[in-house]
């Protein structure tokens, strides 16, 4: 079965990856870093995409602004 996911984040800083993936991992959120590797090995910055399963978007949207790592303001409405 093909998943789909979609991006929740979007990082400038290959630094900041690691703490935010962690904390997502920890509260149950599978997630895929999307340009991480090519960041890391280029140095260059920004377009980094942290991607969760369409079915974990909601859980993990709430989980970014109960870390302090969003603002509900930085979600788009539908």
């Amino acid at each position: 079965m093909k998943q789909d996911f979609i991006t929740v984040k979007t990082f400038m800083f290959p630094a900041d990856v690691t703490i935010v993936q962690t904390y997502m991992e920890m509260r149950g959120i599978e997630v895929y870093m999307k340009n991480l590797t090519s960041n890391r090995l280029a140095y260059t910055l920004g377009d980094i995409e942290m991607q969760v399963k369409t079915s974990d978007y909601e859980k993990a949207k709430a989980a970014l602004i109960d870390g302090g790592f969003s603002h509900p303001e930085d979600f788009p409405t539908v």
